[in-house]
């Protein structure tokens, strides 16, 4: 049997795009309490009314949908939920506008740290915990970045700076205190 998912394009137009057959080996009747754990609330309180996907603003970039991944979480799905959320925004615009009070963006960022506590981690997140504590950022450094900052009288920001040294000292330091650096397995650009 081929695998169909409904997903919401937008106004009133729905595809079929895949059929899935759900097993009840694939629910986990725990998932609601553990996201409940991180997010504060209950999953199960959600009307599906579908203000959150209404009122997202990359709801039409993306196919999984708030308001799908929250009745998957209330189903049990945690394999399914734990590599969709990592497109939200954390706009907070679902909260704004949920009657259930639920906050829709803090279930998605439980479902990060679920999914990074199970080894389930996107390789940008890897990326940019790596040059945070390589050079204090997200991003690795441009020297175009050093142009614009002489261009209006800053400092270049170079990593063989003292001050800017001691500051990657302190990234590095907090992320190896707080288990960071093992969590989503930098330790090897970790200088303790």
């Amino acid at each position: 049997m081929a695998e169909v998912e409904k997903v919401f394009i937008g106004g009133l137009h729905e595809e079929l795009i895949q059929d899935k057959v759900i097993d009840e080996k694939d629910l986990d009747p725990d998932f609601a309490h553990l996201i409940k754990k991180y997010a504060g609330k209950d999953v199960m309180t959600c009307l599906q009314c579908g203000n959150c996907t209404g009122v997202c603003p990359i709801s039409l970039k993306i196919d999984y949908k708030t308001r799908n991944i929250i009745k998957c979480c209330q189903f049990g799905l945690k394999k399914y939920t734990l590599g969709t959320q990592w497109v939200c925004a954390t706009c907070y615009r679902c909260y704004e506008h949920c009657p259930a009070d639920l906050n829709p963006a803090e279930i998605m960022i439980a479902l990060r740290h679920i999914a990074v506590r199970e080894g389930i981690i996107p390789p940008f997140i890897k990326t940019a915990a790596t040059n945070l504590v390589k050079y204090g950022q997200s991003v690795k450094p441009d020297p175009e970045i050093d142009k614009i900052r002489i261009e209006l009288g800053l400092k270049p920001v170079h990593s063989h700076d003292p001050e800017f040294k001691t500051v990657i000292r302190e990234i590095q330091l907090l992320v190896h205190a707080t288990k960071y650096d093992k969590l989503i397995g930098i330790q090897e650009e970790v200088k303790v």
